[in-house]
């Protein structure tokens, strides 16, 4: 376990050098969901992340840039998941979300234009809220997506989560 955290602060480190030599904050938020979506072995677009408006009460996508423009979620919304982690303030794992009720609308969204399937939807999902100084800044989640549990991958652990929770502390400086 011991090497699997320097590992984890090793990338951690490489992570945040990397992003620091990069003016441009969407050039910063693009390099930094490639290195993400690498970690975990997934698609760019398996990787989200999404801002906190605390005077609306909304969740704003950054990334993917597809999305932003796509709608925002309440922060009231029963059905978001993003939503539940940034108002209990904690990670979440589920290997079965897609048999989860959830808000699946953003998952329509065709994000690779020149691909005429369907989008795949979301089989399992990592979601961490990024911290900020006394509150929360927003949600990162890592997603595997598929026609079914099976073809979308491997399993999430709790060392994942663990994982993405070190790698949401350098993102939150990148907000």
């Amino acid at each position: 376990m011991k090497e699997i955290a320097v590992k984890v602060r090793d990338f951690c480190i490489q992570l945040e050098t990397r992003l620091a030599a990069i003016p441009s904050p969407e050039k910063r938020m693009e390099a930094a969901m490639s290195f993400v979506a690498q970690a975990f072995r997934v698609k760019p677009d398996e990787v989200a992340v999404l801002s906190l408006d605390p005077e609306r009460e909304l969740l704003c996508f950054l990334w993917p840039v597809k999305l932003q423009n796509s709608g925002v979620l309440p922060l009231s919304s029963n059905n978001s998941l993003a939503a539940r982690t940034i108002r209990e303030n904690k990670p979440y794992l589920d290997n079965r979300f897609a048999s989860a009720h959830h808000a699946f609308i953003f998952e329509k969204v065709r994000l690779d234009v020149t691909d005429k399937k369907s989008p795949l939807p979301i089989q399992k999902i990592i979601s961490v809220p990024i911290p900020g100084n006394g509150y929360t800044k927003g949600v990162i989640q890592v997603s595997r997506k598929g026609e079914d549990p099976v073809r979308a991958g491997e399993d999430f652990t709790k060392n994942d989560v663990a994982i993405l929770v070190e790698i949401s502390r350098v993102i939150a400086g990148q907000l």
